[in-house]
């Protein structure tokens, strides 16, 4: 498969990168081990809430003004968690801190969306290159997840969130009403989801518990 594109950003000014990396890096320490939330499921709402978007555009409301617990609490909608976000956390130089950490930088030097890298390498993945990458240079993490990007086929939205809820093709089907066949065709690409009707959409959207937004490609 050939080199994945993708537009860099022309800001290259690092004034927020180490509050990107650290505050990034505390909010995935804190979600995962001090709230409980599952690495997955607190990448998805990372995304989901707007936080990432805010943070690619490197809007100091949100990258210098916020802490972690903040963005947890931003986050917090997008969870089906039963307990509320911890209002006091000590941060620990964790594995998912060094995850978030890392992929703040990514983002600053690539400018890649966080959509882009979570919809191709899950966050399990990501969080299993910590050996022996943590004590790489940055750079070096840089090359090896544009090479991993590279490699892989971009999954449809549809797939990651569905199997994100952990259900199978024949119950999106059933509890979307949908057919499992057009559901198939969305998930290989033959049927492209962006020229469903929007019930279609809303059906599947509300059966994966997210956005019509969320399933659509761009």
């Amino acid at each position: 498969m050939g080199r994945v594109e993708y537009a860099v950003i022309s800001l290259r000014d690092d004034t927020y990168l180490e509050d990107i990396q650290e505050t990034l890096g505390a909010f995935f320490d804190i979600g995962v081990n001090q709230w409980g939330v599952g690495g997955e499921a607190l990448a998805e709402a990372f995304l989901a809430s707007g936080i990432a978007r805010e943070f690619e555009r490197r809007n100091p409301v949100f990258v210098a003004g916020k802490s972690a617990l903040d963005l947890l609490q931003i986050a917090a909608p997008f969870v089906a968690a039963t307990d509320e976000p911890p209002q006091e956390a000590r941060v620990s130089p964790s594995e998912e801190y060094w995850l978030g950490w890392i992929l703040g930088f990514y983002q600053v030097r690539t400018g890649r969306p966080y959509r882009q890298v979570l919809d191709i390498v899950p966050f399990d993945e990501l969080l299993g290159m910590y050996y022996p990458l943590h004590e790489a240079p940055e750079a070096k993490f840089v090359e090896v997840l544009d090479a991993r990007l590279a490699a892989a086929p971009l999954p449809t939205r549809l797939k990651r969130q569905r199997e994100l809820c952990g259900i199978t093709q024949e119950e999106l089907a059933e509890q979307s009403g949908v057919s499992l066949r057009s559901i198939q065709m969305y998930e290989q690409r033959q049927k492209n989801i962006n020229r469903a009707s929007a019930e279609t959409v809303y059906r599947l959207a509300c059966a994966l518990h997210c956005s019509m937004e969320g399933l659509l490609q761009f």
